[in-house]
Order: structure tokens, then sequence, then C-alpha cells
């Protein structure tokens, strides 16, 4: 059976972590445009999407360590859970060792691709650095998901918040002396500490485990690796995806480009993980309810595609009316490329989002074919738009490309549990949410008038409030009036 009161403890600290992460990262990057600027930040940006390649080198066994946690934990088995942690994290650690130290001498040529030359000499100098953090950031995801896998989001949540505040005080120590240099620095301080923490506090989950993993079991390796097929795949599509878009805006957009779209990037996505966080604990819950009680899974996916939608629709909303607010605060004054980077991926990433419960289910079954299927098929149709678009219209046809894989492509994991559960496709529109969703379709069309009226050229903050205090009029009478209101209060109500 699931744990409610723990789901709900483990969805609700994501959600803190999220926020608190969110704040870090919008005080990170104004204080990094005012002593860096803006190109700087786009050449970080750059470096890291060039290292990734190393990722390859986790062979999937990250993703795999939340199952196999979950089920040995299960069935009560946690020496079974330790080996199988000590296996992954010695596994990926040493196999990127290896990829790391090979594809080095290589990234010179794929900076090439993104970096203009003049600042090509920097970028190998913050290189070595960039290449470690990648390699902390991987080994401590094997932690980190064995927390996961032990229904402990909430601790992992809260070492995330330690390690970003700790790394927003490196950053602000560092930077002022040593510049872009400080920063990666600060970066690797950071994936030191997280890296560390995250395994003490996970031995004391797992008493299985010894001071330093030094147990590594073949069979454990060959039961995840068979599972984990499916998260290889996934990890070169996802490489072609990201990494590929930021190569290509700085190539055809420069590094300032690259650095809009990394800030767009990380709000869209940090908002995104306030309700991404709550689906993500369905992950082990589901590992555990597939093994105990199958045929309840179905019903688990309705209530948590009709939650996450109810939710999704006006916060996305919110998202694009608070755009102009967000580029004074952030920037300075109301940045055209950051604001169309924005509302492109706050509409391609909105969408995706309603994906999440069943590509979760999938995750927790074990079920990834069309997970996989829906990876690869983005990766492809984001590398051929970003390259057509991206040499008609620079920058922005890149990011058009990419958010339409991303829609498309996403897609065919719901189109795919809908049959597989025979659920009707029409419920992706859950009636009792329409009223909402038109309310929040006139708000936008409202807003969108108001801000780019001849009326309102300025554009001002006044303008912004106004906007924004009528859209949040219009959804608290909407949501008052909607059953589900009283459904979460129900909830909470019952958790105290």
């Amino acid at each position: 059976m699931i744990n409610t009161r723990r789901l709900i403890s483990n969805a609700t600290v994501s959600v803190a972590q999220t926020i608190i992460s969110g704040l870090v990262l919008f005080l990170l990057y104004r204080y990094l445009i005012d002593h860096l600027g803006v190109e700087q930040i786009g050449l970080w940006s750059v470096v890291l999407a060039s290292t990734s390649v190393a990722r390859l080198s986790d062979m999937g066994l990250t993703g795999s360590v939340v199952k196999f946690v979950a089920r040995y934990r299960a069935f009560k088995e946690d020496i079974q859970a330790a080996d199988v942690v000590q296996t992954a994290a010695i596994s990926v650690a040493a196999v990127m060792s290896v990829l790391c130290i090979s594809v080095y001498p290589l990234l010179d040529n794929v900076l090439a691709l993104a970096v203009p030359e003049e600042s090509m000499s920097q970028a190998v100098s913050i290189l070595p650095w960039g290449v470690f953090s990648l390699w902390l950031g991987s080994v401590s995801g094997v932690f980190q998901s064995g927390l996961d896998g032990c229904q402990r989001m909430d601790v992992r949540n809260i070492l995330m918040i330690i390690c970003n505040l700790l790394f927003m005080a490196a950053v602000l120590w560092l930077v002022p002396h040593y510049g872009l240099i400080g920063l990666a620095i600060g970066q690797v301080v950071q994936g030191v500490i997280l890296l560390l923490m995250s395994w003490l506090v996970l031995r004391r989950q797992l008493k299985g485990l010894p001071w330093v993993p030094m147990f590594w079991s073949k069979a454990k390796f060959k039961e995840m690796f068979g599972y984990a097929v499916n998260f290889q795949i996934n990890s070169v599509a996802i490489l072609l995806f990201d990494p590929v878009v930021k190569l290509l805006i700085g190539h055809s957009g420069g590094l300032s480009g690259v650095a809009y779209y990394e800030m767009a990037n990380q709000l869209v996505i940090k908002l995104r993980a306030l309700l991404i966080a709550a689906n993500q604990a369905l992950v082990p819950a589901v590992a555990e309810l597939h093994e105990t009680a199958p045929e309840k899974v179905r019903e688990l996916y309705l209530k948590a595609y009709c939650m996450l939608f109810f939710l999704a629709i006006p916060f996305y909303a919110a998202i694009l009316i608070c755009l102009p607010v967000v580029s004074i605060l952030w920037i300075g004054h109301i940045e055209d490329q950051f604001l169309l980077f924005c509302m492109l991926l706050t509409v391609g990433w909105g969408l995706n989002t309603l994906v999440g419960p069943a590509y979760f289910i999938n995750l927790g079954t074990g079920n990834l074919k069309w997970n996989t299927i829906s990876h690869v098929s983005m990766a492809v149709i984001n590398v051929i738009l970003g390259l057509l678009l991206g040499s008609m219209f620079g920058g922005l046809g890149v990011v058009i490309g990419a958010m339409t894989a991303l829609v498309v492509a996403s897609w065919f994991v719901i189109f795919a549990l809908h049959k597989q559960y025979q659920i009707p496709f029409g419920m992706t529109l859950p009636r009792e949410h329409i009223p909402l969703l038109v309310v929040v379709i006139i708000s936008i069309a409202l807003s969108g008038w108001v801000n780019f009226s001849q009326l309102f050229e300025q554009r001002t903050l006044i303008v912004s409030a106004i906007n924004i205090g009528i859209f949040f009029v219009l959804m608290g009478v909407c949501i008052w009036f909607h059953p589900y209101r009283n459904f979460l209060l129900e909830r909470f109500a019952k958790r105290d």
C-alpha cells in the first residue's frame, strides 16, 4: 500500500526546495549579470553544454537505482538495496572517469562551434572545472536516487536546499576575486559537498552501506543494466536536446543569445519543478504498488493527471503574464529576446508538464518503451528543426524547433499509456476543468493585448501590475467555485 503521509511529505518538501532554489537562482543570475555580464554567463553555459557528452558514461544506472532500491525495500531486503547503490556508484564513477579523460582533448573542437575565437582561451581555462563538476554531479546523483528509492525525497531536497545556499555563498565570495573561474570553482565546491552529504545521509537509510562504496556485484550490475538500457538511450537523446539547443544558439545567435536562453530555460524549468516535484514522488510509490497491487495504478494515474491539469493551467498562465515584471527585476529592463524565449519555453514545457504523470507511472512500473521512443523522437526532431529554423531565423528559430520537438514527442507517452490502460483520450481534457481553461485563455488574450497594444508601448511595472492583478482576481473567483478546491482542503485537513 502507498504511504500517503510519506508521499505528501516528499511532494511538499520537493516544492519547498524548488521555491528556495528558484529564489537563489534569481538572486544569483542578477548578481552575475551585474558583475560578469550576459556574455560571460553564456560562455559558462556553452562550456557545460560541451562537457555533457560525458553523461553517457552513467549507462542509465542512476535512473535504475530508484526502481531497484524501492523494489528491494518493498520486500524488506535492505542489504540487496545497499548492494544496488554501491554497484551503481562504483560503475558510474569508474566509467565516467575513463570517458572524461578520453574525450577531454576533443572538447576544444566542440567549443569552437559556438564560442567566438576571442573567447576561446577563457573557455578552455574553465573547461576542467566544468568536467569535474559534471563527474561529481553524476556520482552524487546515484546517492540521491538511492534516497528517492527509500522514499526520502524530503531528505534529498533538504540537502539540495543547503547546497544551493552554499553555492551562492561561494559565488559571492569567489567571483569578485576570480571572475568566471570563481563561478566554476563555486560549482565544484557545491558538487563535493552534495556528494559527501548525500552519501552520509543515505547510510542512515540503508544500514548495510559501508563508509566508502567498495562492493561491486556483477549480478546486480546485469540486473540494473538490462533495465537501464532505456535510460541510456534516453541519455543519448537528452544530449541531442538542451546542449544542442545551446550550441546552435551560440553558433547562430551569439553568447548573449545563449545567456538569455539559459536564463529563460532556468526560470521555466525551476518553476515547472514545483509541479513536477510532486509527480516524481510517484516513481517509488508506483514501483511498490506495481509489486503489491498493480490494479490500482490506473486509478492513481487518473487522480494525478486531473489534479496536475487543475494546477498547471493557471500556473503557466501566471508565468506568461508575469514575464515583463520578471525581465525588469531580473535583467533591469524589458529584454525582448528574453521575453520571446520565455514565452516559447512556457508554452512548450507547460504542455510537456501534463505528460508528467504518465511518464513517471512508466518509470515506476518499469515499462520504459514509450518514454524512450519519446526521447529519441524529441532528439531527432530537435536536431532537424534546429538546423533548419536556426539557419532561417537564428536563435529564435532554434528555440521554436526545440519546443515543437518537445511537445510533439512527449505526448507519445500519454497516447501509449491511455491505450495500455484503456483510458479514453478525451480525458486529457477533464470536463470539470473546461471553465478554468476558458478563463485562462481569456486572461492571456487580455494580457497580451495590454502588453503589446500601442496604448501601452512603455510596458511599465504599473501596467504589468494591473495585468497581474486582473489575472489573479479572475483565477481566484474561478478556483473558489471549482470542485477541486474543497478536495484539496479536505486532503490537507486529513494530513493535519
